[in-house]
Formats: C-alpha cells, sequence, structure tokens
C-alpha cells in the first residue's frame, strides 16, 4: 500500500511548502509550528502532507486536502481533476464578524470534515473540536526581569462594521492613553500609519501607493512601528492591551492572550465570554469588570508587585499544565491526523 498524501490548501506565500519552513519570514513567533507538527504526525502514520501546488506540479491527486477556512470559491472548482477524489476538510478559523462565509452552513456541505472552536457545531462526526494553537515554549522560566514599562498593545490596525468588533475598542484604548497618560502605553503592529482604501477594486487599488497611503493615515503618537517578533517586545511591559477581534463569541480564543503568556506579560483581556472556563481568571485582567478607562488605569498602576507575581505565578502554572494542552500546536496535530488518517 503506498504512502498516502494530504494537502493544505494555501494561499501564494506559504505555497512551495513555505507554511512548513521555520525559517520563513512568515512563521513570526514560531506561529506556523502547528503545520510543522502535523507535518510530522502525519509521518508517523505514514502519511506525506505538503501545499497543494506541490501535488498539482508533480500531477499527483492527493487522498485529502486540508483548507484553512472557507474559501469563496466553491471547493469543488478548486479541485478540478481533484474533485470525487480527494477527502474535503477545512478549519474554522476566523469568526463570523471577520470571515461571515465561514458560518454559512450551507457551505459546510462541501466538506467531509469540519474542525472549529465552536462547541456548539462539536459532534465528534463531522465536526471535531479544535481550538486556535500556539507553540509552547520549551521551558518556563520561573524569574521574571524587572519592568519599567507599564502597558503595550501589539496589533493590526483594521476596521469592521459589525455590532461585535472590538476593533473600535482597541482604537479607543489607544487614544485614551495617547490623551491622558501618553507615558504609560506603546503601541506597535502594522497599519497605524496609513490609510487604507476600502470599497471597489479600482479604489483598493490606491493601497499599492505607499506614500499616499501613508500621508492620508491618521496620527497615533503612541505608534513605535512594526515587529518581526512580538515576544522580545512584550516582555518589557507589564501588561499589554489584548482585545480579540470580536466580542460575546463563546470559544473563540486566538493567539493573543497566549503571545501575552509566553511573554511574561499579564493581558488586558476581552473577548471571549467564557474565557474563565478555558483560562483562569488569575492569568488575566477581565476588562468587562472595568467601567472605563480611567478604573482600569488605577487599576493597573496601583497593582501591588506582590499581586504582579502571583498573575505571573498562575500564568506559569497554566501554560504548564494538561489544561492549556488543547491550545498547544501538537493537539492541533494530533487532532487532524487522528481523523484524516482514520477517515
Amino acid at each position: 500500500m503506498g504512502v498516502k498524501q494530504l494537502a493544505l490548501w494555501t494561499d501564494g506565500p506559504y505555497r512551495e511548502d513555505a507554511l512548513f519552513n521555520p525559517s520563513s519570514s512568515l512563521n513570526r513567533d514560531n506561529c506556523l509550528s502547528p503545520f510543522r507538527v502535523l507535518k510530522t504526525k502525519l509521518s508517523e502514520r505514514g502519511w506525506d502532507c505538503h501545499t497543494q501546488d506541490v501535488y498539482k506540479a508533480s500531477g499527483t491527486a492527493p487522498n485529502s486536502v486540508l483548507f484553512l477556512d472557507i474559501p469563496g470559491v466553491p471547493v469543488g472548482k478548486l479541485l478540478g481533476r481533484w474533485a470525487g477524489k480527494s477527502l474535503s476538510y477545512v478549519v474554522l478559523q476566523e469568526c463570523a464578524v471577520v470571515k461571515p462565509g465561514n458560518w454559512n452552513t450551507g457551505s459546510h456541505m462541501q466538506f467531509d470534515g469540519i474542525f472549529t472552536w465552536d462547541e456548539t457545531l462539536v459532534d465528534g462526526k463531522r465536526y471535531f473540536k479544535l481550538n486556535f494553537s500556539n507553540h509552547f515554549p520549551e521551558t518556563i522560566s520561573a524569574e521574571y526581569p524587572a519592568k519599567d514599562k507599564l502597558c503595550v498593545m501589539i496589533a493590526g490596525h483594521k476596521r469592521k462594521a459589525h455590532p461585535l468588533e472590538l476593533y473600535s475598542e482597541r482604537e479607543n484604548t489607544i487614544r485614551w492613553f495617547e490623551v491622558n497618560h501618553p507615558d504609560d502605553f506603546d503601541l506597535y503592529g502594522i497599519g497605524w500609519d496609513r490609510y487604507a482604501f476600502t470599497g471597489p477594486l479600482f479604489i483598493r487599488a490606491l493601497n499599492r501607493i505607499k506614500p499616499l497611503t501613508r500621508l492620508l493615515g491618521a496620527r497615533f503618537p503612541s505608534y513605535r512601528g512594526a515587529v518581526t517578533a512580538k515576544n522580545p517586545v512584550m516582555r518589557e511591559y507589564r501588561f499589554s492591551i489584548c482585545y480579540e477581534n470580536a466580542r460575546e463569541i463563546p470559544g473563540y480564543i486566538t493567539e493573543k492572550i497566549f503571545d501575552s503568556f509566553f511573554a511574561g506579560c499579564v493581558p488586558v483581556y476581552w473577548g471571549a465570554p467564557d474565557i474563565a472556563k478555558h483560562i483562569p481568571e488569575n492569568c488575566f485582567i477581565d476588562r468587562r469588570k472595568f467601567q472605563n478607562h480611567e478604573e482600569l488605569y488605577a487599576f493597573l498602576k496601583n497593582m501591588s508587585e506582590a499581586e504582579y507575581m502571583q498573575k505571573l505565578d498562575a500564568i506559569r502554572a497554566f501554560i504548564t499544565s494538561p489544561s492549556a494542552a488543547p491550545f498547544s500546536d501538537r493537539f492541533f496535530a494530533e487532532t487532524i491526523a487522528n481523523v484524516v488518517a482514520n477517515a
């Protein structure tokens, strides 16, 4: 019996197996590790794994294809000659605020298996539970360096017209700090120094004119630029503003809070309403408990060193415990490998 194959359906920058390359510039903070671990786990089961273009170039029809979020084009059309020969799977990564097409249940019929963090869909037969996954450090230090910087945010500058979006709340927090306590807050990320054109394609094409987007961009005095890696920057701060892309969506817990944990930085979290079901409350500061930014700032500024260290100890205890395992790259890889290999 020959080797079986799984194709990872990816966009341009990740093709030619760049998705599995630890040296790729796309692998910021080791964010691509789940796919490398998946490749290893499948290999242990006698499977091969590449991005779809590799199989297309060799004329090979893989046994299975895994999509990351539901594509805008019908799956059958994308698969072409593979349709009817390859089983199709999808990981529903983003919520409806970001990718509404993910949650059109009619589109789910295109797939033989669906991996999702949405527990209301999970049945263990066609829908399988899978969180956003993270590469956990091999060792977690119990030593915490002294920090003289209070608060940081690392996020892209985005907007979305949706009642559950939190992009605007990120910007509200940024502006409040800039006006009231500019010395206690720094902003990093992509897009804060540029204007983003939206609308028809010919209008969005103006985004390619970088001098124009910078000229029209809003001014954020707290902006310190983009980062090549989040971890070394976050390590310098006591707290991070950690808002998901959307709020009040149970189970929607992305890598953001874990980025903060791994950097020894206490997150100010806002997003999943059931966050405490998955992560102990003493590991983060719940933004919903504060009526305004003034209350939040006073809480952060006046937190004693003993209380702060207790939170860091709680974070360390959690990320080294079995409770954190469902958010790991290993869990991601084993879940997908088990389903695909046993189909």
